[in-house]
């Protein structure tokens, strides 16, 4: 068996006595230590790349794995040196007191280590599971912006962390939470750097997938608001590279959190999946937050509980441009969705009365194999008459654009459509927490004379839309691809130019496209919301046109 960490009781400088292991990580192993100089107690991080290095069980020496490819070495002794440059770089940020201090720094066994604070507390995940509830977003707001603080700071020296969540997050005995663990950071300012793949599911931006994504503090920025995110939620973000296939990331107020209009349109800009529609430095983001801060202190929060264990608990885990946002539709502030009502309030719990006393099946579902902690939920199916009734369009992304508007469009540009079929899914599904999830769809399905296929997917009550799907049978391409670049020529409010169609394929608009195929084997276009910007749940909307 192979021997990765250092036995307990070796000295390292002469003077760090190894003791247990803390964690292992892609790039490092961390442990506790003692320095016998000072009698103090200390953590030590070892730059041991797991896929690259193996230790000498005797000796203790970190060398490469054998056979490997010619250029490891170079990778290897790059990795050494960037690793000792960014212990130089947050050495000198040990007056910053949200962030964790480094000591010392010195090479040994053929490889590097840095020499850290030890922190006492526990991890804000273990933190955030030990809560009755979870935080309102002025609470969280209120213990992470020391943190901001100390981030921006950070950056300023050219360094991202690369690895924030809330398992990086110390809640210290005080009551203030610091972070933890730069075993991941890496320099920014180097453009011509490649980037080492490193992903924590829920908290990564899609650019921590990609070798050479653009990463920069806009990275770290993701991670913040997702750590927000579970904070006011108690539910862990999707994962970025899920939501580029299908967006499911709810906003905060859909899971009863109790957080403004205001504060929760800027977390959601925080969350967007293209770098570049997010905030692009932390003093942008503190300034926006700073700018929906409400007025006056709402009455009666919850004081912040600091749970400090008997014993200390050890948890050391490890472009430009300038954005635009607009409100789509002035009359949608006005508007209220299903679904969205604060946990406290009553419509919340007229709503769950009137669904289960509407409802005409009811089941429960497993918990997701991701996300355990997320628990089972009850899933409830209403009749169209009830939620028609109840009159409210429910709370799911949507493209913002009506049925009859696009039809209406459709029909002056030359496409003959005729009505096939419909059919409606109305469900309520209620979470932990007690999230109330809504999705009252009609699925209308139309065709032309040439055979193409118009698909429509559309709210119950208010008819916007929430996909499009333009198919044929394969043998017309060139009338489907006419049928989707009037679709798209609708919904981005241009008139059809040669490059529209291209600008969706790529991705450059506020929805997105793919290529899909119907339960019958048509093949197509789909158009469906893109993005955390893709929200319309009241005022929250800011789709970046085609071109601007």
């Amino acid at each position: 068996m192979a021997v990765r960490n250092l036995r307990e009781g070796t000295v390292l400088k002469s003077k760090y006595r190894i003791g247990q292991v803390l964690g292992f990580g892609g790039f490092g192993i961390t442990y506790l230590a003692r320095n016998l100089e000072l009698s103090q107690t200390v953590v030590i991080k070892e730059y041991f790349p797991m896929d690259l290095a193996y230790r000498d069980a005797e000796k203790g020496e970190v060398s490469l794995t054998l056979p490997r490819e010619k250029n490891d070495r170079k990778v290897y002794q790059k990795g050494k040196k960037d690793f000792l440059s960014e212990a130089r770089r947050m050495s000198a940020l040990s007056e910053v007191p949200s962030v964790v201090k480094v000591l010392d720094w010195f090479e040994e066994n053929e490889t590097a280590y840095l020499v850290m604070e030890h922190v006492r507390g526990m991890g804000l995940d273990r933190y955030l599971e030990r809560l009755d509830e979870p935080l309102s977003f002025q609470e969280a707001w209120k213990l992470m912006l020391p943190v901001l603080d100390g981030l921006e700071k950070v950056h300023e020296k050219g360094i991202i962390h690369r690895d924030f969540n809330p398992s990086n997050l110390m809640m210290q005995e005080n009551g203030t939470l610091k972070m933890i663990d730069f075993g991941a950071a890496r320099g920014y300012l180097d453009t011509e750097k490649t980037m080492t793949v490193l992903v924590k599911r829920g908290y990564a931006p899609p650019e921590q997938y990609l070798r050479h994504g653009p990463q920069g503090p806009w990275t770290d920025l993701y991670a913040v608001c997702a750590t927000l995110y579970e904070m006011v939620t108690g539910v862990r973000p999707q994962p970025s590279i899920e939501r580029m296939q299908k967006d499911q990331l709810y906003l905060p107020s859909a899971y009863g959190a109790e957080i403004t209009p205001e504060e929760e349109k800027v977390l959601c800009r925080g969350l967007e999946l293209t770098p570049i529609h997010r905030f692009r430095s932390v003093k942008e983001l503190k300034e926006a937050f700073l700018e929906e801060e409400p007025k006056e202190e709402k009455k009666g929060k919850k004081k912040v509980m600091i749970i400090i264990a008997a014993v200390v608990i050890v948890c050391i885990a490890a472009a430009g441009g300038i954005w635009q946002y607009r409100i789509a539709k002035e009359e949608a502030v006005l508007k209220s969705y299903a679904g969205n009502y604060g946990k406290e309030t009553e419509k919340y719990q007229e709503f769950l009365t009137f669904v289960k006393d509407n409802a005409v099946a009811e089941e429960e579902t497993e918990p997701n194999e991701f996300f355990p902690e997320q628990g089972t939920s009850m899933v409830y199916t209403l009749p169209t008459e009830a939620v028609e009734e109840w009159g409210e369009p429910c709370n799911q992304f949507r493209l913002h654009e009506t049925r009859d508007g696009l039809l209406e469009w459709l029909e002056k540009n030359g496409q003959e459509l005729e009505l096939q079929n419909e059919k409606d899914t109305n469900t309520v599904t209620v979470e932990k927490y007690g999230a109330v999830l809504t999705k009252f769809v009609r699925e209308s399905r139309y065709q032309n004379p040439n055979g193409q296929v118009l698909i429509l997917q559309s709210d119950v009550v208010d008819q916007e839309l929430f996909s499009v799907m333009a198919a044929g049978d394969g043998e017309n391409e060139e009338e489907t691809e006419a049928l989707a670049r009037s679709v798209a020529s609708y919904l981005t409010r241009k008139e059809e130019e040669p490059e529209l169609f291209e600008e969706w394929t790529r991705g450059n608009s506020c929805y997105n496209i793919g290529k899909g195929e119907t339960e019958d084997g048509l093949k197509g276009y789909e158009f469906y919301p893109h993005d955390a910007g893709g929200y319309t749940k009241g005022p929250y909307y800011w789709p970046l046109r085609v071109g601007e």
